[in-house]
């Protein structure tokens, strides 16, 4: 497809949404649900690097080298 025939299809469905309401309102949430399915969940590590991280957790903890609940929820506000 070409610039112009891909914007002529952009004007066309444009023009065919915004004729009824309840189809925008329907594109919409569609649009809305695509965008929260394909974001990143903001922590997603495979199971050696959790592994991993608990290791290096479970030796710090065992170092003293760590925080209490009262110290992060200082550092976190919520």
């Amino acid at each position: 497809m070409t610039v112009i025939e891909i914007r002529a299809k952009e004007l066309e469905l444009i023009q065919e949404i915004n004729s009824d309401v309840s189809l925008l309102e329907s594109a919409l949430i569609y649009i809305r649900e695509i965008k929260k399915t394909q974001q990143k969940a903001p922590c997603q590590y495979t199971v050696e690097e959790l592994k991993i991280r608990l290791k290096k957790g479970r030796i710090a903890a065992k170092e003293g080298v760590y925080k209490t609940q009262s110290e992060m929820r200082q550092k976190h506000i919520l």
